[in-house]
C-alpha cells in the first residue's frame, strides 16, 4: 500500500467514522425523545400520540446543538494543531538549544526522520511526568505536527528503539491518521457534553427544589430529575458506542503504521525492541497520568490508559506481526554468503546488513551536479521514506557546516539562513537585496546574514531544500509582528530583481506554506476555486516551461505529462513564463483533489520534468515545493 492508496483509506475511515457516528447521534435523539414522550403520556395515555412531529423535531434540534456545539469548542481547541493537545498532556517543548544529551539524542532523531521524509522539522516535546514508554504524534497537517516521548522512553530506550518509535508516529502523520485522531476526539467530546448537561440538570434541579416552597411544582421537578438522569445515562452510552468505534480504528491503523517504521528504518528490532521494553516493565509499561490522556488514548505509540476497550493490539501480536512482515520483506533478498546462526533469521541479518552502512564521500559544498532520481523514484519515494534517505538525512547533518548547523536551530540564524539562501548570485543584485534588509530586517538578523552568505553560497543546490526544511522548527517561535515582517522581508528579497524565479518561488511556496497557519495568517489571495482540469493544464505547463527552452522539448514533455495525468487536452496552452500568481491558484485548488488523482497529477509532473531522461536538482526543488504544497511530501534525495 502506497502514500495514496493510505491517504485514501484514511479518508475512507473518516467518512466511515462520520457516518457510524451520525447513526449513532440519531440513536441518541430516539432515546431522549421516547424519554420526553413517555414522561408527557403520563397524564393521559388515550390522547397522547406515542409520535409527535413537533416533539420530535424540537428534541432533534435540541441534541444537534448541544453535540454540534460541543464538537465544535472541542475542534477549536484542538485549532492550534498538535502544539495544544501536547501541553494539555503535560509535554514541555524541547529547545534546540538544550544542552541536556537525553534531550538532544531525541531532537537529533526526530531531526534525521523529518530530513529523509522531506518534511519540516516538528516541534518536539518531553512528557516529564510520566512513569511508562509511551509516544504520540499529533496535528490536522504535517506541516503543524508534533511529536511527543515520555521522558523515561527517552531514557530507557536505546537510539534504535527510540528510532523505531519515531518512525511509528511519523507514519501516522503519512497514512492521514492525525486529522482522524483529532476529530475522534472532538466527536466524542461532542456525545459526552449530554452527560455534562445532565449533571448540570439534575444539579439544579436539587438546588432549586431546596430553596423553593411550591409545592405545586413536583411534577416539573420530576421531569427534570428523570431527563438529567436520562441525558446522564444516554451520554454515557453513546460515548461508550464512540469508543468502540475509535478502539476499532485504531487497532488497523496500529498495525499500519508499525509495517511503516519498519519500511523506513529497515531494522525490525527497533521497534519490536522498544514494544519488548514496555512488555518489561510489568508496572508501568506504556501507562500515562495524564488527565487528558483518556480522550487521546487512541494516538498514543501504546495503550496509554486502560478502557474498557483497547484502543491498540496486544504487545505480543504486535511484535509476532513485525517479524512476520520482515521475514516476508527478506524474504525476496538474495540468500546470506555465510553460515553463521544468523543465517536462519533473515530478518537479523538483514538488519545487521543495514547497521553498518558504507563509507560516504564528502557532502559536496561546491557547485557540483549530483545524482538525481527519475520520475518513478520520485512518486515512489512521496510519503514512503526508506533507509536510504534516513542516512542521506544523518550524513546530512553530520557533514553540515557548524555555522549553518547552528543558525538552523533558533530563531534569528533561521531567518538569516533564508534570506541568505534567496540572497542572488549577482553583485548588483545582492546589494540592492542586502540594503533591503538593512532597510527593514532586525538589525543581529542583518549581520548573520552577511556571516552566513558565503558559506550558503558554497552550497550545493541539492542541500539547500533540506538546509530550509531544517529551518523551520525555529520559526514558530516568532511573535506574530516578528513573522510579519519577516514574511515581508522575503518578498522584497525575491522581487528584488523584479523577477522571480524557479528557485525563489520554490523557497517561498515552502516557507509560507510551513508556517501561515502557525500564525493564522491568511493573505487577500488565498481563497481557491474548486479544482478543474485547466488548472492541472496551468501546473504542467508551467513546469514544462521551467524543464527546457527549446519550444519542441516543451511541448512533448507538456504531452508526456497530460498523457501521464489523463488529461484529454494534450496540447498545451499559452504560459506566460513566471506567471506565479496563476500558479499559486492552481496549486491552491490542486490540493482539495483526492489523494489518488494528486498521485496522477504529481506523476504527470515528474514525467515533464524527467522527459530527457533524469531530474536536475533545480527541478527537483519544484517537484517536491508542488508536492508539499498539496500535502504529500517528497522525500531526501542526494
Amino acid at each position: 500500500m502506497d502514500f495514496f492508496e493510505k491517504q485514501e483509506l484514511a479518508q475512507r475511515q473518516t467518512s466511515w467514522l462520520i457516518g457510524l457516528f451520525g447513526v449513532a447521534l440519531v440513536g441518541l435523539v430516539l432515546a431522549i425523545y421516547m424519554v420526553v414522550v413517555i414522561f408527557l403520556m403520563q397524564d393521559d395515555l388515550n390522547q397522547a400520540a406515542i409520535w409527535d412531529p413537533g416533539v420530535f423535531a424540537i428534541v432533534s434540534l435540541a441534541v444537534a446543538i448541544v453535540v454540534g456545539s460541543g464538537t465544535l469548542y472541542k475542534a477549536a481547541q484542538l485549532a492550534g494543531g498538535g502544539e495544544s493537545l501536547a501541553i494539555a498532556l503535560g509535554g514541555r517543548r524541547l529547545q534546540p538549544d538544550s544542552g541536556d544529551p537525553l534531550e538532544q539524542k531525541v531532537l537529533n532523531v526526530v531531526e534525521e526522520m523529518a530530513l529523509a521524509s522531506g518534511l519540516p522539522v516538528p516541534p518536539v516535546f518531553l512528557m516529564d511526568n510520566e512513569d511508562g514508554i509511551n509516544a504520540f504524534a499529533a496535528g490536522l497537517k504535517p506541516e503543524e505536527a508534533v511529536i511527543g516521548i515520555t521522558r523515561v522512553g527517552a531514557e530507557q530506550l536505546s537510539r534504535d528503539e527510540l528510532q523505531g518509535i519515531v518512525a511509528h508516529e511519523f507514519s501516522h502523520i503519512f497514512n492521514g491518521d492525525m486529522r482522524l485522531n483529532m476529530r475522534l476526539i472532538a466527536l466524542i467530546h461532542g456525545i459526552l457534553v449530554l452527560s455534562m448537561i445532565g449533571y448540570r440538570v439534575i444539579r439544579s434541579t436539587f438546588s432549586s427544589r431546596r430553596s423553593s416552597s411550591n409545592k405545586d411544582a413536583g411534577s416539573a421537578y420530576a421531569f427534570l430529575l428523570t431527563l438529567g438522569i436520562s441525558l446522564i445515562a444516554i451520554g454515557y452510552i453513546g460515548t461508550l458506542i464512540g469508543n468502540i468505534i475509535k478502539a476499532a480504528v485504531s487497532r488497523q491503523r496500529e498495525f499500519l503504521a508499525d509495517a511503516s517504521a519498519v519500511q523506513f528504518t529497515r531494522n525490525p528490532d527497533g521497534i519490536a525492541g522498544a514494544l519488548k521494553r514496555i512488555r518489561s516493565l510489568n508496572g508501568s509499561g506504556s501507562q500515562l497520568k495524564a488527565t487528558r490522556a483518556v480522550e487521546a488514548s487512541h494516538m498514543f505509540f501504546a495503550r496509554g490508559v486502560k478502557t474498557l476497550f483497547a484502543t491498540h493490539p496486544p504487545l505480543n501480536e504486535r511484535i509476532s506481526r513485525i517479524d512476520h512482515f520482515w521475514q516476508m520483506e527478506a524474504h525476496g533478498d538474495k540468500p546470506p554468503t555465510t553460515t553463521s546462526s544468523a543465517t536462519q533469521r533473515p530478518g537479523i541479518a538483514a538488519s545487521m546488513a543495514f547497521a553498518q552502512p558504507p563509507i560516504q564521500p564528502p557532502l559536496p559544498l561546491a557547485n557540483s551536479t549530483p545524482s538525481a532520481p527519475s520520475a518513478a523514484e520520485a512518486i515512489a519515494g512521496i510519503g514512503e521514506p526508506k533507509a536510504e534517505q534516513l542516512k542521506h538525512a544523518r550524513r546530512f547533518l553530520s557533514e553540515l557546516p557548524p555555522e549553518l548547523h547552528e543558525a538552523a536551530h533558533e530563531p534569528y540564524g533561521a531567518r538569516a539562513l533564508i534570506y541568505a539562501l534567496l540572497l542572488d548570485q549577482d553583485p548588483a543584485i545582492y546589494r540592492r537585496q542586502f540594503n533591503v534588509l538593512a532597510i527593514q530586517a532586525d538589525q543581529a538578523v542583518h549581520r548573520e546574514t552577511i556571516r552566513l552568505h558565503r558559506t550558503i553560497a558554497a552550497l550545493a543546490k541539492n542541500l539547500r531544500l533540506p538546509l530550509l526544511n531544517l529551518s523551520i522548527r525555529p520559526l514558530r517561535g516568532l511573535s506574530p509582528a516578528q513573522y510579519k515582517q519577516f514574511r515581508k522581508n522575503v518578498k522584497a528579497l525575491v522581487t528584488a530583481d523584479n523577477n522571480v524565479n524557479l528557485f525563489e518561488w520554490s523557497l517561498q511556496k515552502i516557507v509560507f506554506h510551513s508556517l501561515d497557519s502557525a500564525f493564522s495568517y491568511r493573505s487577500s489571495s488565498t481563497k481557491s476555486h474548486r479544482p478543474k482540469a485547466s488548472d492541472a493544464m496551468i501546473v504542467l505547463a508551467a513546469v514544462a516551461h521551467t524543464s527546457s527552452l527549446d519550444p519542441r522539448v516543451i511541448a512533448n514533455a507538456y504531452a508526456r505529462g497530460a498523457s501521464a495525468m489523463g488529461l484529454k487536452e494534450q496540447t498545451m496552452t499559452l504560459w506566460q513564463r513566471d506567471n506565479f500568481s496563476e500558479l499559486n491558484k492552481a496549486i491552491d485548488a490542486l490540493d482539495q483533489l483526492r489523494p489518488k488523482l494528486k498521485a496522477k497529477i504529481i506523476h504527470g509532473l515528474a514525467e515533464v520534468v524527467a522527459y530527457d531522461g533524469h531530474i536536475e536538482p533545480n527541478e527537483l526543488e519544484l517537484l517536491r515545493a508542488i508536492s508539499a504544497a498539496i500535502h504529500c511530501p517528497m522525500p531526501m534525495f542526494t
